[in-house]
This record gives structure tokens, C-alpha cells and sequence, in this order.
């Protein structure tokens, strides 16, 4: 069988805009290629060169390719058109004001099928903290001893792989709790990474929830059964929490310790009244997705609801707020 590989333009924030319209078009097979994240990469391991390569450091663009690949008939044709149509409608919407570069796709052929397994070669373990993020074909061996935990991944379930700096901040804010004993709602899970290392970190139980009713709901199993999770402990539901009354009515019959939402900013304004009903006296809430721009506006609203900033994160552009309801 021929194939055509596919290359979408888009920006560091844009990525996983992009992936997410790919998904809704059923293609969850996606490679990440970003210039600055392999630079930030190779002067993290510097000290471990013999020889490099002059200008190697040297990256002028900040574009970050989306690459999938489609059949070479009918049907993969039929598939780029819609893609096409779907890139067309983000670039006119420019959600929330995210700079989502030209969405061009370049096309080119690819009839070798070892592309298939090629993407997985970039894509190795990495730690963020004391949390080890593995794929699935990876052997990995602990280095750091009993205090690190491996978190295991099928990339290839829906978009999400922990690579993001909304996830890296989210995974970090959970590792500076206590969460022993503690009750989680995740809202937006996506594939279930921080549901999953929430438990991997000592929660009693997570009620994850995401809009995607299938994609989402798949991944986080997969992902829950890939690190030995007991599904008693992780309630999986899709639906919309500020419009799903069924959704709302099994999330209220609790209050949580710690709720995380890495969603957008507008989302998380949206929800901060429906945390504040649902959140354990002097409980954690976790906030990431919010770029720059919004952090402000998104402190301003938790200090309107009297939710108390406890710490504040920030990784390229993108930020994370940790708070406590206020009262007593």
C-alpha cells in the first residue's frame, strides 16, 4: 500500500489545537517535530558531548510540524480534504487569540511503511520531578531508586503524551502534594495522564472526566491497564461539566481534595464557581492551559471566588495556578 505523509505548519501552542482537530477526523497517529524542544533537549545532555556539530544550536524558526501520514487513494484524499476543512475553520477562529501559525500542509510521498514505527524513535522516556514518563515499547530501567515512579504510555491513544508544558506543570504543582488518601477530579483528563499518576502518587480515587466521548474515555483505560491501575479507583465519564446535569449530579455526590483542570483559560474562569461548590474545606485546585496573555485575567477571577494562590508555575509561556478555597 502507498501512503502520503503529511506535514501541518503550526506553533509550540498550536500543536496540540492541531492534534486535537486531526483526532476528530480519526487520526490519532501524530509526530510532534519541533526544532526548539531538540535544541532545549541537546543543551540539557551538553556536558555528555565529545564533538557537536557548529550551528547545531541554531534554530530561527519557531514553526512545529504536526505529521501524519493517509492512504495514496479515494479514501486518504477523502480524509485530507476534511482535514483541510477543519485547519481552515481554526484559522479563522484563532482560538482565544493562540497564534496557531499558517496551518499549510505539505504533502509528500512515503510508500515505505517503516514510517509506521519510525515516529516512536523519537519519542524516549523522560522525567519531569520524580515521575519517569515511559511509551509502551520502551524497557526502562530506574535509575534514581524507590523514589521514582514510572508512568506508562500508549501515545498512539489520543493526543497526549506528558510532553506538553501545560502537562510537565500539572504533573509537577501533584508532586509537591500530599495526595496519600486523597480523593482527585480531573476535569478535561484528555488520555489520563494525570488521573493515572495521581493514583501512581498515593490518591484513594480520581473521577475523570473529558467532552471526548470516546477517544478520551479508550486512552485512559488503556492507559489505566498499562500501569496496573484498579479501575474501582478511577471513575471514567465524558460530558461537559458546566452543562452535563447528569455529569454534574455524580461529580457533586463527593468533595474532592484536589481538582485539575489543564484545559484553557476561558474554561477555567467558566468552571472556578462549579470548583468552589465541589472542592474539599481548604482542598487543592490545579489550573494549567492558561497562556501568558490570560494570567492575570484567570487571577483575577480566583480572587474573586476567594480561592487563595498557594503557588504559581510557568514554563514557556504557559502557566499553572495552584489554590485553596478560602473558607472555613
Amino acid at each position: 500500500m502507498e501512503w502520503i505523509k503529511a506535514e501541518v505548519q503550526t506553533t509550540a501552542i498550536g500543536e496540540e489545537i492541531v492534534t486535537g482537530a486531526l483526532l476528530e477526523n480519526n487520526i490519532a497517529g501524530v509526530e510532534i517535530v519541533n526544532a526548539r524542544e531538540r535544541v532545549r533537549h541537546l543543551a540539557e545532555v551538553a556536558h555528555t558531548w565529545d564533538y557537536a556539530e557548529e550551528g547545531l544550536l541554531d534554530v530561527e524558526s519557531d514553526a512545529v510540524y504536526v505529521v501524519f501520514y493517509v492512504t495514496n487513494d479515494s479514501s486518504g484524499e477523502k480524509l485530507l480534504s476534511d482535514v483541510r476543512e477543519s485547519l481552515f475553520h481554526l484559522k479563522i477562529q484563532e482560538i482565544e487569540g493562540f497564534p496557531l501559525g499558517t496551518l499549510e500542509i505539505k504533502l509528500e510521498s512515503a510508500n515505505d511503511k517503516s514510517w509506521l514505527d519510525e515516529w516512536k524513535k523519537h519519542f524516549k522516556p523522560f522525567s519531569i520531578g520524580r515521575i519517569v514518563i515511559v511509551p509502551q515499547w520502551e524497557e526502562y530501567q530506574s535509575t534514581f531508586g524507590a523514589d521514582e515512579i514510572i508512568f506508562k504510555i500508549d501515545p498512539g491513544s489520543a493526543f497526549g503524551t506528558g510532553q506538553h508544558q501545560t502537562t510537565k506543570l500539572c504533573i509537577h504543582a501533584l508532586q509537591e502534594l500530599l495526595l496519600d488518601d486523597k480523593n482527585v477530579l480531573d476535569i478535561g483528563c484528555g488520555s489520563g495522564i494525570l488521573s493515572i499518576i495521581s493514583l501512581l502518587l498515593g490518591a484513594r480515587d480520581v473521577f475523570a472526566c473529558d467532552i471526548d466521548p470516546a477517544g478520551a474515555i479508550a486512552a485512559t483505560k488503556k492507559n489505566a491497564a498499562l500501569n496496573g491501575i484498579n479501575l474501582q479507583n478511577l471513575i471514567i465519564r465524558y460530558g461537559d461539566v458546566l452543562s452535563d446535569e447528569m455529569l454534574r449530579t455524580e461529580i457533586f455526590r463527593n468533595k474532592y481534595d484536589v481538582i485539575v483542570a489543564n484545559i484553557v483559560a476561558d474554561v477555567i474562569i467558566e468552571i472556578i464557581p462549579f470548583v468552589k461548590e465541589v472542592l474539599e474545606q481548604r482542598g487543592i485546585f490545579i489550573a494549567s492551559g492558561i497562556i501568558d496573555e490570560r494570567a492575570d485575567e484567570v487571577l483575577g477571577v480566583f480572587a474573586k471566588y476567594e480561592i487563595e494562590i498557594v503557588d504559581k508555575f510557568e514554563l514557556e509561556g504557559w502557566f499553572c495556578i495552584v489554590g485553596t478555597d478560602e473558607k472555613t
